[in-house]
């Protein structure tokens, strides 16, 4: 995609359990990167929100751009959600051991996650 997006994650602390401030700052760097490698001409921002979700619009001055359609905002909608969710399961930022939570809490997280209390997905 050629024109210049703005990608913003909202991210839910929740998601990753009951974490450190260490680990949760280190999740949102670790998400920050993986969306600036996928998008290097986007500008792309990680912010703290009560409940995960994404925005992306046309960068400022991005002139002369046709408006971005609904298809393609949900294409990169769902991809930013995707990598979120493979920076989450791939544990890089924990710097603790969180297996220790019950099951219940854990599929509460997981359905989060995936969006399915959700209907903005």
């Amino acid at each position: 995609m050629s024109r210049q997006l703005m990608i913003t994650y909202y991210a839910d602390r929740e998601l990753l359990g009951l974490v450190s401030d260490e680990d949760y700052e280190a999740f949102k760097d670790l998400l920050l990167g993986a969306l600036h490698n996928e998008w290097p001409k986007a500008g792309v921002n990680v912010d703290d929100a009560e409940h995960a979700y994404v925005e992306v619009e046309l960068a400022p001055g991005a002139k002369g751009e046709a408006p971005l359609d609904e298809q393609a905002r949900a294409d990169v909608e769902a991809r930013v959600i995707e990598i979120a969710n493979d920076v989450i399961d791939t544990r890089e930022w924990a710097t603790e051991d969180t297996e220790s939570y019950d099951e219940e809490y854990e599929e509460e997280i997981e359905e989060r996650r995936l969006g399915e209390d959700r209907e903005d997905y």
